[in-house]
């Protein structure tokens, strides 16, 4: 039983041995067809990020297009919205007619798909000749009574003092006029209006006429002579119809702002790799008043701290809001600092009216809620400019009865942002 067992056995062992080495060839051809595919795949990946670091950068102008969204309709009536772009010379802007609401920008051979947020004064230039007679007629009229125009990105408001007795507005082919009239007042008349005192920006002025007809601009001479509350003088008529210009025209002026609509050539991943970007450039915007004193050039920097100094002579004290940085005295605001782009300036609580036909260059910014109380608006851009606001400021506190104290000068260029 024995010698029978072990060639069996023996036998066993060598056939064991032999599936073994096949087994092992196997593994081997499985284990090189694996490596062959990881190799493979690393050079193509490889490829494909030398491919995309050959491809040109995305430039500044589009970089800019990508981070802007759509404007809103609650803009203030200060400023409008902001663009931040800046095209080069080489940007082409395609126009597609003064009736479009998009249009094309090629930059560096790519085209980019653009919205257009065009400013009263773009509508008024691009509107047909009866839109511009209507206009040129009802603001001679205006201009008769009294009233003062004030020019912002969606509006033109016409004032007396500091109250708004009336605003322009363009959309579509219709020019409207607003008028601050109590709607409730002219129901059932002849007058053809709506009631849209329910819209904030149009509180003071709820009654809104469509014109679109010289009866129309009858009318509305009519209505604006009640809302006037002043005689009317007898002035030579004067043209204000606008020479019509194209859109790429206005976009250089700055009179139409742009927002990215997309590229219309572009794949999937460059889609994704557009609103990354996008966002990264919204989240480093500078949004507070502190923000943007530390990023602003020392220009600013140095006049913001000559202002300041002086301020404090009189002993005003300061206080920190999200988009301004005040001054007062006891419980009321008499300045306030604000930065909008590259430009410094300071709201002082003083009438604009007493400055009319002096030196200074100023706007009167009543009409705007959290200027209203210091309405008259000092942008800060020389110099000569820090001058004017220190006597303005000494004219402030000599109606006030404050006295002016040497204390040292200080430097104020370098801000620190608090932590929260």
């Amino acid at each position: 039983m024995g010698t029978r067992i072990t060639p069996i056995l023996l036998y066993s062992v060598v056939w064991s041995a032999a599936v073994k080495i096949v087994l092992i060839a196997v593994f081997s051809v499985m284990l090189v067809g694996v490596a062959a595919l990881l190799v493979s795949e690393i050079v193509g990946k490889k490829s494909a990020e030398t491919s995309d670091e050959a491809a040109p950068a995305q430039t500044s102008e589009e970089i800019a297009l990508l981070a802007l969204p759509a404007p809103a309709e609650d803009e203030t009536e200060e400023d409008g919205p902001e663009s931040g772009i800046t095209l080069s010379d080489k940007a082409v802007i395609i126009d597609d007619g003064n009736e479009a609401e998009a249009g094309t920008v090629v930059v560096d051979g790519k085209r980019l798909k653009v919205g257009y947020n065009r400013s009263f004064s773009a509508r008024l230039i691009q509107a047909d000749d009866p839109l511009k007679g209507y206009y040129s007629a009802l603001k001679n009229e205006m201009l008769r009574y009294g009233l003062k125009p004030r020019l912002s990105w969606y509006n033109e408001s016409f004032y007396r003092g500091r109250k708004t007795y009336a605003k322009f507005a363009i959309r579509g082919k219709t020019l409207s006029v607003y008028l601050a009239l109590d709607p409730s007042a002219f129901t059932d008349t002849k007058y053809s209006f709506s009631d849209v005192g329910s819209v904030a920006k149009y509180r003071e002025v709820p009654m809104r006429l469509k014109i679109r007809s010289d009866r129309a601009v009858n009318q509305a001479k009519e209505l604006i002579s009640a809302a006037s509350e002043n005689v009317r003088s007898e002035l030579e008529e004067m043209n204000f119809r606008p020479d019509y210009k194209d859109t790429a025209t206005l976009v250089r002026g700055e009179l139409i702002r742009l927002y990215y609509l997309g590229n219309p050539d572009a794949s999937k991943q460059e889609k994704r790799d557009a609103a990354v970007i996008g966002i990264k450039r919204l989240d480093k915007a500078p949004r507070d008043f502190t923000t943007k004193l530390m990023r602003a050039d020392s220009e600013i920097k140095t006049h913001y701290s000559a202002i300041k100094n002086e301020l404090m002579r009189y002993g005003l004290k300061q206080r920190m809001s999200t988009g301004n940085e005040s001054w007062y005295r006891g419980r009321t605001t008499y300045a306030k600092f604000a930065i909008r782009g590259k430009t410094l300036s300071l709201y002082m609580a003083l009438d604009p009216d007493e400055f009319e036909g002096t030196k200074y260059n100023f706007r009167d910014m009543g009409s705007v809620n959290k200027y209203g109380k210091v309405p008259m608006r000092m942008k800060i851009k020389s110099d000569r400019s820090v001058r004017w606001v220190k006597e303005l400021i000494a004219t402030m506190a000599e109606k006030k009865g404050w006295t002016r104290e040497e204390l040292e000068e200080k430097d104020f260029r370098y801000v620190k942002k608090k932590n929260k």
